[in-house]
């Protein structure tokens, strides 16, 4: 690791950058913070200087300085590969994805931080997720796959098995294949994924309650998404499994190949598909209720 990078962990890990009046550390967030303008839409007024979030993009030796900030802990990761924070932690809240009853943790998945604004109310959060399904967009290519790696060479096989059907893009660094995200929609990933019929949208591991903002950008760009990761339940309860084709690690998958190979085929059968509701009528009560508990804890710590 160069001198540079180390300075800048070092600085993450011991400064922590500031947003809004709240520090963060080992923080990965460019010049916003979701949760600093959520704080802050919520708690106008208050004294914030004492709350701090840290993330796992740096030292967890963070946790042992700064010990009068009650510090709330936040990841959209699995923690496989972040072993060093699977230890308890010195914190006042943490915040993942797994599902488990304890007073100090809230269910609090990465994939809210896409789909909604921190400052949305119940209304606007019910709104929105009705304003997805009555998207419409034209239809031009087959697939798409946006990743930067292939962690347990997944990404691989299924653009290989699926470029057999038709040519699939391939946006990102892995595979790159298609200038165009970047070219004629300056990165923007949805709009970019608007012109597909299909995303290919695999999690980077098979976890327990890990879905992250892939399977929804596939949601929001009204593409079908072609799913693995979650154990093949992501979100049970909330999300129709319906409207996802689920791909089977490692396997032939010979008749969801065909199903894919149909449905890009014949366009009203496509669109029966795309007309499956991806939501299920849990699914807005349980956004509004992880809103409503995070603001409730967060009170607790001001």
């Amino acid at each position: 690791m160069g001198i540079a990078r180390k300075w800048q962990r070092f600085l993450n890990a011991y400064v922590g950058q500031d947003y809004q009046g709240i520090r963060h550390y080992n923080w990965v967030g460019g010049d916003k913070s979701w949760f600093a303008e959520f704080v802050n839409s919520r708690f106008e007024g208050r004294d914030l200087s004492r709350l701090s979030f840290v993330s796992v993009f740096g030292s967890p030796r963070t946790f042992w300085f700064h010990r009068q900030e009650k510090k709330v802990f936040w990841t959209g990761e699995n923690l496989d590969r972040y072993r060093k924070y699977q230890k308890k932690l010195p914190v006042a809240l943490s915040l993942g994805f797994e599902d488990k009853d304890s007073s100090g943790y809230l269910r609090f998945p990465i994939w809210l931080l896409y789909l909604f604004s921190p400052t949305d109310t119940a209304e606007e959060i019910r709104k929105k997720i009705y304003s997805i399904t009555e998207q419409n967009y034209l239809k031009t290519d087959f697939a798409a796959l946006v990743a930067r790696h292939d962690p347990g060479h997944l990404r691989q096989e299924m653009l290989s098995k699926l470029s057999d059907i038709a040519s699939v893009s391939s946006a990102g660094a892995f595979m790159h294949n298609d200038d165009r995200l970047w070219k004629a929609y300056q990165n923007n990933k949805i709009q970019y994924l608007t012109q597909f019929r299909f995303s290919i949208c695999p999690e980077n591991s098979n976890a327990p309650g890990y879905v992250t903002e892939k399977l929804f950008e596939a949601f929001l760009a009204r593409a079908i998404p072609i799913y693995w990761g979650a154990e093949g339940c992501p979100e049970k309860g909330r999300i129709n499994p319906k409207a996802i084709l689920f791909w089977e690690k490692g396997g032939q998958n010979t008749a969801l190949l065909e199903q894919i190979l149909e449905l890009n085929a014949s366009p009203k059968k496509f669109q029966l598909f795309l007309d499956e509701c991806p939501f299920l009528p849990s699914f807005a009560d349980y956004v509004i209720d992880r809103f409503e508990k995070l603001e409730q804890k967060l009170a607790e710590l001001l």
